[in-house]
């Protein structure tokens, strides 16, 4: 896990890894080091859950949303065509959106 930025005592530092050993020897205080770990966790979490959706997106989705589009081109907005498509659509990404829940 890392943390993309620390400062300690006036100093930045980018993607210090978030351990307890290496928080205290930059300074950190020990009293601060569990926070700035589960920080680290969280975000760490946050990005495998928006990686998670945004395959699945490509792999389920995407191409549902071109099929809306296509839909709305060909048979307008109001179309039943295009109201199937957009429902196709929406549901795959509530589908997805429910599979991988954001932390």
């Amino acid at each position: 896990m890392i943390l993309e930025k620390l400062t300690v005592a006036g100093n930045d530092m980018v993607n210090v890894p978030a351990e307890e050993k290496t928080l205290l020897d930059l300074g950190v205080a020990q009293a601060d080091v569990a926070g700035l770990i589960a920080q680290a966790k969280q975000a760490q979490l946050e990005a495998q859950c928006q990686h998670a959706r945004s395959f699945a997106y490509q792999a389920q989705s995407d191409g549902l949303a071109f099929d809306y589009l296509a839909a709305q081109a060909e048979f307008g907005e109001q179309s039943a065509q295009a109201e199937a498509a957009k429902v196709t659509w929406l549901t795959a990404r509530k589908s997805i959106k429910a599979h991988y829940p954001k932390p």
